[in-house]
């Protein structure tokens, strides 16, 4: 009796997986889009507004931080955030003209400028060049044996050609000549 009835749940779990599939008009579709393209934007909305509310409260703790100070410690605390201003804008023209220059001397030496990305993360130009050569000098290596190989003959099997003797065409040639 107890394996009929699970024979049965089987029998009806079965039928619910091989439903056919469900169809939709172009209408339904539509909708669809449309409530997941409005929850996209509302929760981007949200986020941004987020963003925007942290930063204005930033700014007003900021104000209110230089509202407390003297006059002197107001231009030593701009004096620092404009030194920090030009210091990262330091930092970002330095990483683009490394990128600029690897880049170059990755086309000078022939290889692939994929590479950039990653030699510039060593930050320093001297790191940067000896890295490149020790790349160029690798592949350079493998690829000259990876070429030899392929140009290696086996020698020829049987004395194909060792042509010896009296059966060595040559030789009869060079015969007619010595007379």
């Amino acid at each position: 009796m107890a394996e009929e009835t699970q024979n049965q749940e089987e029998v009806d779990t079965t039928e619910e997986t091989t439903q056919a599939p469900t169809t939709y008009t172009q209408a339904q579709l539509d909708s669809e889009a449309d409530k997941r393209a409005a929850k996209a934007l509302e929760t981007a909305k949200a986020k941004w507004e987020a963003e925007q509310a942290k930063a204005l409260e930033d700014a007003k703790s900021e104000g209110a931080r230089l509202a407390k100070m003297s006059a002197d410690e107001k231009a030593q605390e701009l004096e620092k955030q404009r030194q920090a201003a030009l210091d990262k804008r330091e930092a970002e023209l330095n990483q683009r003209e490394l990128s600029t220059s690897t880049k170059s001397l990755l086309v000078d030496k022939g290889l692939p400028t994929e590479f950039a990305g990653s030699l510039v993360a060593l930050g320093d130009a001297d790191k940067i060049k000896t890295a490149v050569e020790n790349i160029q000098k690798t592949i350079q290596e493998t690829v000259n044996k990876q070429v030899e190989s392929k140009l290696q003959t086996d020698p020829p099997k049987n004395g194909a050609s060792a042509l010896v003797g009296a059966d060595d065409p040559f030789n009869k040639i060079m015969a007619q000549y010595k007379k």
